[in-house]
């Protein structure tokens, strides 16, 4: 009984963390909750009811920013992110993800690194670049569960604001749940429990999203980027250890 307990505020609270770090930096929800989930849920259900989860919080972020979203970007990274993360979905039960989790967090640092040199604070990443990185979005959330930190960095090399950046990139990592969720239902991986507590974890995420914003109104733009690239380091780092 204890234990039961144990798991259920344990994925609580990871879950209101993370997406009010969702709210604040625009990603990390899922690499802070995952764990907790597969702890609690095994692999394949975490990931699958997470998808609801993501779906409802991304979408929340995405409202909470609708005025400053950049649709052009939205429509780029959707042509590439829906199509990919739809296959990678039809492959996720069956493929061995350690190795690729590994490489992706060693290139997850190398990006960090080189968008913080001098001539890499120079690179302004160009519209059409959005259908291949959503394309890889969709392929690592399709496999992983967690779309946010890989294309975080070209996001901000697009010169986007704190609010569009959160606001665009949460919409488009919204739009990518849709094929997972349908992919999940197809296999069976969604049993009525594991839908309704994906939903309410959801419920949680909005929450999460609302305090994500009033903080993100008090944090200076310098910060802001500050706070990615901690972020993004600390999943690059996440990745390669990740088991």
């Amino acid at each position: 009984m204890f234990e039961e307990t144990f798991k259920i505020v344990a994925v609580i609270l990871a879950c209101l963390v993370g997406f009010t770090v969702s709210g604040v930096a625009g990603m990390g929800g899922g690499l802070i909750a995952l764990p907790v989930l597969i702890w609690c849920f095994g692999v394949k259900e975490a990931i699958s009811l997470l998808s609801i989860t993501q779906f409802i919080g991304s979408v929340s972020r995405a409202y909470i920013h609708r005025e400053t979203i950049d649709w052009k970007v939205v429509g780029y990274f959707a042509l590439g992110s829906m199509p990919i993360a739809l296959i990678a979905s039809f492959i996720f039960v069956t493929i061995n993800s350690t190795v690729i989790v590994r490489i992706l967090g060693v290139l997850l640092i190398l990006v960090v690194v080189y968008s913080r040199l001098p001539f890499g604070r120079s690179f302004r990443f160009p519209l059409y670049g959005f259908v291949p990185i959503g394309a890889t979005t969709g392929f690592i959330s399709g496999l992983f569960g967690i779309p946010g930190p890989f294309a975080t960095v070209f996001y901000l090399s697009y010169g986007l604001s704190s609010s569009a950046y959160i606001g665009t990139s949460s919409l488009g990592y919204g739009l990518i749940q849709l094929p997972k969720v349908l992919v999940f239902a197809i296999d069976g991986l969604f049993t009525i429990q594991s839908a309704s507590i994906g939903a309410g974890l959801g419920l949680i995420s909005i929450l999460g999203a609302y305090l994500g914003k009033m903080i993100l109104g008090r944090i200076q733009e310098k910060v802001f980027l500050n706070l990615i690239t901690l972020m993004l380091l600390a999943s690059g780092i996440s990745l390669i250890f990740k088991s």
